[in-house]
Order: structure tokens, then C-alpha cells, then sequence
């Protein structure tokens, strides 16, 4: 399922995750719908540049993942009319150094599990 903004504006319920950067700026990639009120920045990535320094590595990364799928499931747990569609968070631009298949794939499904108000979009 391709999200756009079109989408978005006519699913008002429901809130596009996608993988951010630490400063919440930039809109590269599925960052480009950030200014949508119904989108949530999962981060995934230092800065929004391209150099090495702005990419985690899986065992730096792993910290960060806990505090925002912490962050993330409380918030999905405290809008339980809202429709939270998790895109594939740190598997694009964000994954220089592989966080998606050594961090986030393996874990975010099971650690959304029992959230009843979650689609995964692939």
C-alpha cells in the first residue's frame, strides 16, 4: 500500500509511521508527507545528510529503538480510534548499516503485538 498525501487527507483517522531523524526535519523519502497532521516520525537516523557519521549501526541503534517503540506503543495504546499504518520504519534511506534487518524487523512486529489499532504495510 502506497501512502500519499491524498490518502492521508481522506483517512483522517488513520496515522502514517514513518522512519525520521533525530531532529524531526528533512523530507526525503516517506519524511516528504512529515507535514501532514496525521503522520508520526519513528526515529531511524541521526541527522538527515548522507554522510556515515548520520546513520546508526545496528549495536548503537538498539537503545534508541527501545526508547521510541516505547514512545510509539503508548501513544497507539492511548488512540485506540486511530489507525496506525507502520511502514517499513529504517528499511530505506536510514539503512546504511543494515538497522532494519538486525534491529527493527525483528522486533517491531512482535513488540506492537496486542495493539489491535496496527496495520503493517508490508
Amino acid at each position: 500500500m502506497l501512502i500519499t498525501r491524498q490518502y492521508l487527507e481522506e483517512h483522517p483517522d488513520h496515522i502514517f509511521v514513518f522512519g525520521d531523524n533525530e531532529l524531526h526535519t528533512g523530507k526525503g523519502g516517506a519524511a516528504a508527507l512529515r507535514d501532514m497532521q496525521n503522520t508520526y516520525g519513528f526515529v531511524t537516523k541521526k541527522r538527515p545528510c548522507n554522510q556515515d557519521v548520520c546513520f546508526y549501526r545496528p549495536d548503537e541503534y538498539m537503545a534508541i529503538y527501545l526508547d521510541e517503540i516505547g514512545i510509539l506503543a503508548r501513544y497507539i495504546a492511548l488512540s485506540p480510534d486511530k489507525t496506525f499504518l507502520i511502514s517499513k520504519v529504517g528499511a530505506g534511506l536510514a539503512n546504511r548499516f543494515g538497522i532494519f534487518e538486525v534491529v527493527i524487523e525483528p522486533r517491531i512486529k512482535n513488540d506492537l503485538r496486542g495493539l489491535g489499532n496496527v496495520r503493517f504495510l508490508w
